[in-house]
């Protein structure tokens, strides 16, 4: 039996956090794990390690909101590149503003996906990202939001 691969879900927001992993395990597809903070959500990054921290971590996905408290997303992002390159990322917020555009765009992240968002649409991003589709997501995403950043400068 193949171990299901493993979404960590970060959202300072219970009830949100707690739905999107509960969306995650009921297709049975995935395994999730919930933090209410980007602090919290590194200890289970560490948690997480392979044996001897050889290897690749366990999470193989982490979906985040970007405004939290202690340590916004966007910086959390920066700690996983650094730590952990290989692991896919997510962003799932209400957050609509240039900046942080940029920086999630800089950051690699395969989806930047907007709150409120529907649980069918979510897990066909996530079974994209592991089709092998990573690398394609990212560059989408980068297109997407310089398109976005484009037009918010012609309205204005």
């Amino acid at each position: 039996m193949t171990e299901k691969p493993l979404i960590l879900v970060v959202d300072d927001e219970e009830d949100i956090a707690n739905n999107l992993a509960e969306i995650i395990q009921v297709s049975e597809l995935y395994d999730a794990q919930v933090s209410y903070s980007a602090l919290e959500a590194e200890k289970l990054l560490e948690k997480n390690k392979s044996f001897l921290g050889l290897g690749k971590n366990k999470v193989r996905l982490i979906i985040s909101d970007i405004k939290m408290p202690g340590m916004s997303g966007l910086q959390f992002l920066e700690k996983v590149r650094l730590e952990y390159p290989n692991i896919g990322f997510i962003f799932l917020t209400a957050y609509e503003d240039k900046e942080k555009w940029a920086k999630a765009r800089k950051g690699l992240v395969a989806a930047y996906v907007k709150k409120p968002f529907r649980g069918d649409d979510l897990l066909a991003v996530i079974k994209r990202f592991f089709a092998g589709k990573e690398d394609w997501m990212v560059e989408q995403t980068k297109w997407e939001l310089l398109e976005k950043e484009g037009k918010d400068s012609t309205d204005e």
